[in-house]
């Protein structure tokens, strides 16, 4: 691990770089895939602060035959970027060498460039370094300075020990409480049901699961049913709600999505196919105390937390949230969680060796005791 002042530091200055600037610029982004889809959410946002993209750019323009536009703006060419003046380029992949390909290729065009992540980063340097500084333990803010810096250069994570306690990894977030209540948002195939009621040996006092893909949410009832048969446990230990979770109630269309082979699912408003299914905020839906919320939701958590604000003020409960979908979840929910209850405290891991798989862990000191 590095010195906590090398690893402040070394963030510190990558955030401060001033050898490029947007400013004057006409931001386009580079890539209409998965990963651009998962940014729209988070793109939204940072609009609301005057971050405004004028369109997107793809290589293979023969996808958009009939319709040249990705959600909502259009799509360019590379050749067709030559005719824009002031453009800049923001690269919207995880995929190291595609970063690098794409970046030759726009440097060989003599169109300035940098990864999407680098920009939104440096534009909010002072509430990441914020996140960076509320974190607990030495380990959380040296994971959270390199993934930053991996994210700001288009490189996978080397310098990380992977934790393998995906939403479980602090102590206290595997404590001997038989009366906890379990909130899974995004429970996908009921992986995480499972590995939940191992932990607590079958002792619990209820699980309640959100999922809003049908495929994945069959295949969680069939889990579900194995699991209440294998571990003697009452029918309503159990609850699960074939939805999603946002803001506020209502209905959505959910689509497979492209990553890990389409395994999970994402709301897409604009969608003509797809899942539709019910919304629910944690706000509208949950009537008792819960002790432990985990979300993982293809870059809606911090519309989940939105959602939540009162239950979270009131139960205080342990959160597990993802918060890889996209660069600006880096350090809007941690700063959301603050401000909704100023008394919790934090802690990252990162539970793969890429990009995705970062959790950030939150409680409150005083609800129960335990260290990290």
């Amino acid at each position: 691990m590095m010195d906590r002042n090398t690893s402040r530091e070394a963030l510190y200055h990558a955030l401060t770089d001033n050898s490029f600037s947007t400013e004057g610029k006409k931001l386009f982004i580079w890539g209409t895939g998965n990963t651009a889809q998962l940014y729209q959410e988070g793109l939204k946002r940072l609009e609301e602060e005057g971050f405004f993209i004028y369109g997107y750019c793809d290589n293979h323009m023969e996808k958009f035959a009939d319709d040249r536009s990705f959600c909502g703006k259009p799509v360019l060419g590379a050749e067709e970027l030559l005719r824009e003046k002031n453009a800049y380029v923001l690269i919207c992949t995880p995929q190291p060498q595609a970063v690098c390909g794409i970046a030759d290729q726009l440097n060989g065009m003599g169109i300035p460039n940098r990864h999407i992540d680098a920009v939104i980063f440096r534009l909010h340097a002072k509430e990441v370094m914020a996140c960076y500084d509320a974190l607990e333990d030495e380990e959380s803010r040296d994971i959270y300075a390199e993934l930053v810096l991996c994210r700001m250069n288009g490189r996978y994570p080397v310098k990380l020990n992977i934790n393998r306690k995906q939403y479980f990894a602090p102590d206290r977030f595997r404590n001997a409480n038989a009366n906890e209540v379990f909130v899974d948002c995004g429970a996908f195939v009921g992986d995480v049901v499972e590995r939940y009621i191992w932990n607590k040996g079958g002792a619990f006092g209820k699980i309640i699961a959100f999922e809003p893909d049908k495929g994945n949410y069959d295949a969680l009832a069939y889990r579900v049913k194995r699991l209440k048969k294998e571990w003697n446990l009452k029918e309503d230990s159990i609850v699960l709600e074939y939805a999603g979770i946002g803001e506020q109630n209502g209905e959505g269309v959910f689509v497979h999505d492209a990553v890990n082979g389409g395994l999970g699912s994402k709301y897409v408003a604009d969608a003509s196919e797809g899942d539709v299914s019910r919304i629910y905020s944690i706000d509208g839906y949950m009537t008792e105390p819960f002790d432990f919320l985990k979300a993982d939701i293809e870059g809606y958590e911090y519309q989940m937390l939105l959602g939540a604000r009162e239950s979270i003020r009131r139960y205080r409960p342990l959160l597990a949230v993802c918060i890889y979908h996209n660069a600006v979840d880096f350090y809007t929910i941690l700063l959301l969680i603050r401000s909704i209850e100023p008394k919790y405290k934090f802690a990252l891991r990162h539970h793969t060796g890429i990009e995705s798989d970062t959790v950030l862990y939150a409680w409150v000191e005083d609800r129960d005791g335990g260290l990290l």
